[in-house]
């Protein structure tokens, strides 16, 4: 006697028929009679009367089915019950991210599973803003945004990971790609698509300032929305190098990036934000390290 037996058997009582019960287990006719009748053969009974309209319980079959419904479902609580135990030694990290560096949150993520099969990573993506919200209200353990020093502020612990400098993104058949460095005037009748950020946005403003048509076509979170626009609609973006460095290699071949002239604007970070005044938890320091090397494999662990 086995479980799969007890459960062929209940089938074939609850729906009163052998084929029935062999299309609700995806197994052929003659497996389930022949499994029930080594059932019969075992316990020297015969559990059902079989006619041409299907099978029925004897009065015999009736007190088996009976047992056998206990011993399911005392199965079905001994399952739950465990996995109520495994549930106890779970561990639970969530990380709020902006959508450029999903890709190495996501390789973290695995590196980190591999010494802790009991971790469990839930990923909230979002833009800058987005970042911040969830992990001032607690919805997230730790953010990973790109932000300036400007916007650094007390509600949170900073801690930067990679510095980099904005540059402006552009197709790689434009004849901006031959420019050593872009300032204001050179850009005329340019369209820009920027991600939502605050910082960006001030060196867009900046950068458009010299030439009233130039302008702004689309403002999106979606890194790969922007890339789309800049190879197939001849759009220009900005974004911090570190985020170049990070987007699908897909797109390296047909994106060009040229240096920003006299700037004065802060330089880009990318950090972790963690609520101030809380202790960071064990997981989110080793996540944190995981993540450095894939953003920057020449920087030490914090």
């Amino acid at each position: 006697m086995n479980i799969s037996q007890l459960q062929y058997l209940m089938s074939a009582a609850s729906l009163g028929s052998f084929t029935k019960a062999a299309s609700v287990h995806h197994l052929t006719v003659p497996t389930i009679s022949q499994s029930i009748k080594q059932l019969e053969d075992e316990m020297d009974t015969v559990i059902f009367h079989r006619t041409k309209k299907g099978v029925a319980p004897t009065k015999e079959g009736v007190l088996i089915l009976q047992h056998a419904a206990a011993i399911l479902k005392n199965i079905e609580s001994m399952h739950t019950e465990l996995s109520g135990l495994k549930e106890e030694h779970v561990e639970r990290i969530t990380i709020s991210t902006i959508p450029g560096l999903v890709h190495q949150v996501v390789q973290a993520t695995l590196e980190l599973m591999i010494k802790s099969p009991f971790l469990k990573v839930q990923m909230i993506e979002g833009d800058t803003e987005s970042v911040m919200k969830h992990v001032q209200e607690g919805e997230a353990n730790m953010g990973i945004l790109s932000y300036s020093r400007a916007q650094q502020n007390a509600v949170f612990e900073w801690l930067p990971l990679v510095e980099g400098t904005a540059v402006l993104i552009v197709n790689a058949g434009s004849p901006l790609r031959y420019y050593s460095t872009i300032t204001p005037e050179d850009l005329k009748n340019e369209v820009f698509v920027l991600y939502k950020d605050e910082h960006i946005g001030k060196i867009a403003r900046h950068l458009m300032s010299a030439h009233a048509s130039n302008r702004i076509a689309l403002v999106t979170n979606n890194t790969d929305a922007l890339c789309q626009m800049v190879v197939k609609a001849n759009a220009i973006t900005i974004a911090p190098d570190f985020i170049v460095n990070a987007l699908s290699s897909v797109y390296h071949e047909h994106l060009v990036t040229i240096p920003l002239q006299q700037l004065t604007l802060d330089q880009a970070i990318l950090g972790r934000i963690t609520r101030a005044g809380e202790p960071v938890p064990a997981r989110v320091e080793e996540f944190t390290a995981k993540l450095i090397g894939f953003v920057d494999p020449g920087l030490p662990a914090p």
